[in-house]
This record gives structure tokens, sequence and C-alpha cells, in this order.
């Protein structure tokens, strides 16, 4: 589809690393088993960073606009928190309260496929990354080794 081909080349032109472009060519083989449908359920809302909220409401229509990221800090905060909680309860956690790559079970949590479902933390990855510092670049290669690693 072409929201799908639109998607894929708005990310992957950014060149952000092998473990986000691994991430996204991932999620299209993902997307091709799911028949390229549009489930009617979206990935939770919890904790989800207002800029994604934002994006999705006013900006969706157009990949190319992004969403200000006021506070770089907060939305790493927020983002994590969110991730976190899309997982699954098998996945166990570590002192900072992220996902630890390991473990095995199902994914029932983050089977949203389409337009709401992984691609939205794709998008809000890359945004990250686009206003990441020196100092919290690091936390975003991790958090991009784990969407690749799920």
């Amino acid at each position: 589809p072409a929201w799908i081909r639109e998607a894929f080349d708005v990310m992957e032109a950014k060149g952000m690393g092998d473990d986000f472009t691994r991430a996204v060519e991932w999620w299209t083989v993902i997307e091709r088993q799911y028949g390229w449908r549009t489930s009617s359920k979206g990935l939770g809302t919890e904790h989800r960073p207002p800029e994604v909220s934002h994006w999705l409401r006013v900006l969706r229509r157009n990949l190319q606009r992004t969403p200000a990221i006021a506070c770089e800090t907060q939305y790493r905060t927020a983002w994590w928190c969110w991730w976190s909680g899309l997982q699954p309860s098998w996945r166990t956690q570590d002192g900072a309260e992220r996902p630890v790559m390991a473990g095995e079970g199902p994914w029932h949590q983050l089977e949203s496929p389409g337009k709401n479902g992984l691609v939205i933390v794709l998008l809000s990855l890359m945004w990250w990354r686009e206003v990441a510092t020196d100092s919290t670049l690091p936390d975003w290669h991790a958090a991009a080794a784990d969407v690749r690693w799920v």
C-alpha cells in the first residue's frame, strides 16, 4: 500500500543507523504477514508522549511534518514509559523500568497492524532522534535496539 511505501521511504531516508533501519525493515515484514490490513484498535495510549498524540490528531496526513518537541528529556521519559507499557507481561524490566531484551512469549499487546500500530512507534522514535543531543543519543540507540529486538 502507498502509506507503507511512504512511511518506509521517509524513515529509511533518515539514515539513523543499523538498529533503526532493521526495525523499519522488520516492520514491513510484519505488515506483510498481517496482509497489509489496518486494525480497528491501535496501540495503548497510556504515557504516550503528547507530541505523538498531537501528530496523530493534527499532522498525520503529512509524514514530512513532525511534531515540535520542546523538551527532549520529557519526550524521552514519556517515550520510554509508553514503550515499556506496551510490552507483554513476560518481558522483564531493568532497574530503570525499561524492557530487557530477553525472554519469549506472545506479543498480543503489540498486535495492531496498519496505520495505528508499530509505524507510530517507529515514527516517534525517528522524531526523538532528530532532537537527541550527544548526551542522550546513547539512550536513543538503546531504544532503537529494543524496538528492533521486538
